[in-house]
């Protein structure tokens, strides 16, 4: 209730109202009074007032139990629009969306030095073409997805294997560049928040997201707003141990999951396995070489059925699945969606994952956990990064009307 009172004393009624349609999506005034402790009179007052600036509308009554059905009400579509971007393979994924997360523009922004300076000044030259290609201008603030540990109150990314960078203040330094405001979270958080409000995970107050990549990151949702932490660390699933003794990461640390579960893990340990057996389908790929075996050409085979491959893949989501349990046992949510490329894209990791976490966790616990695959691809941490920004800064001043 902390953050719906932040909004109700500090931003003005209307736009905790818009608040609260961008995050539970259509609900009725009696809905509000309930999520907002505004009074119905206020509730009033202020939605008549957002009909009339076209911000938002009335929908179809809900279904009604008796009496007057309720008449819901939601936001308008393309009234305003917000951006977002996702550091991805080195090139950004930029987006423009409405308030209601429908995806109006999206273009892909590489850069040639994987330096953070390179990044942003790539990202900030392309930004006023981009801009010029929407119908109408932008909330002046964007939001940045980064892989590692983001200070999200500071804007600093504090570290990132992915992408070799430490202690770089990235909020700072693009605001240098647009002067906007900048706000940057961890990608894996972005794309979760996405998934949460808009995607596989719009149904459940009490959720989980993974992302199983190169890395292995996550986030925490409670009512559709991310927990994250005293400095934006909630969710760092990849580097929770899970050997004693185990492979030494680029953390530091010895066994971190993501080092037994995540795309690496899953070619070291084929190629380690076809130096020893010459049987599997992948060594009759035309030109096939080792050194290039990627883990999406693995998971193809695997949910192929190569014995090999299925052994490998596996392994991998042994490790995911026992982590998920411990996540059912400690926090108990609604669902857990994972998204990234590996469980997006391979049934075979996905369903092993999802049967060792109802195994290894407490069965009435996980009797009420449902795991789904993520619905966003490449646009989910712009998405969700976009809309971050704007609950940091959410004003009725900032929409401009």
């Amino acid at each position: 209730m902390e953050t719906v009172r932040k909004y109700k004393d500090q931003r003005g009624s209307k736009a905790t109202i818009i608040q609260m349609l961008r995050v539970h999506g259509s609900i009725s005034r009696m809905e509000l009074t309930k999520l907002t402790d505004l009074s119905r009179a206020t509730i009033s007052i202020a939605v008549n007032e957002l009909i009339e600036l076209g911000l938002i509308r009335e929908t179809e009554p809900q279904q009604s139990t008796g009496g007057r059905p309720a008449i819901n009400l939601e936001l308008v579509p393309n009234s305003h629009i917000i951006l977002g971007a996702d550091l991805i393979d080195q090139a950004w994924v930029l987006g423009a969306f409405d308030l209601l997360g429908n995806t109006l523009l999206m273009q892909r922004i590489p850069y040639a030095s994987p330096t953070p300076e390179a990044a942003v000044q790539a990202l900030a030259e392309e930004l006023p073409h981009f801009v010029n290609k929407l119908d109408k201008e932008p909330i002046p603030l964007i939001g940045l997805g980064i892989p590692g540990l983001v200070d999200t109150n500071r804007g600093l990314l504090h570290s990132s294997a992915v992408l070799g960078w430490r202690q770089v203040e990235l909020s700072r330094m693009m605001t240098d560049k647009l002067r906007w405001p900048v706000v940057v979270l961890n990608r894996s958080r972005a794309r979760g928040l996405a998934e949460s409000r808009y995607g596989a995970g719009r149904h459940y107050n009490q959720m989980i997201y993974i992302g199983i990549d190169t890395g292995i990151g996550a986030g925490i949702y409670v009512q559709r707003e991310l927990i994250h932490g005293a400095i934006g660390g909630a969710g760092e699933l990849g580097h929770t141990s899970v050997e004693l003794d185990g492979v030494l990461c680029l953390c530091g640390n010895r066994g971190c999951l993501q080092m037994y579960a995540a795309a690496p893990a899953i070619e070291l340990e084929a190629r380690k396995r076809l130096r020893e057996d010459t049987d599997s389908s992948l060594l009759r790929e035309p030109e096939f070489d080792l050194q290039l075996l990627n883990a999406k050409q693995i998971c193809q085979v695997a949910d192929q059925g190569d014995e090999l491959a299925v052994q490998v893949v596996n392994n991998a989501a042994t490790y995911l699945g026992m982590t998920m349990a411990n996540l059912v046992n400690l926090l108990n949510p609604e669902a857990i969606i994972l998204g990234g490329m590996i469980p997006m894209e391979c049934s075979t990791y996905l369903e092993t994952a999802v049967k060792v976490m109802r195994q290894r966790s407490i069965h009435l616990l996980s009797a009420s956990t449902v795991v789904h695959p993520a619905i966003f691809k490449d646009i989910g941490g712009a998405l969700g990064a976009a809309n971050f920004a704007l609950d940091e800064h959410m004003s009725f001043s900032f929409l401009n009307v």
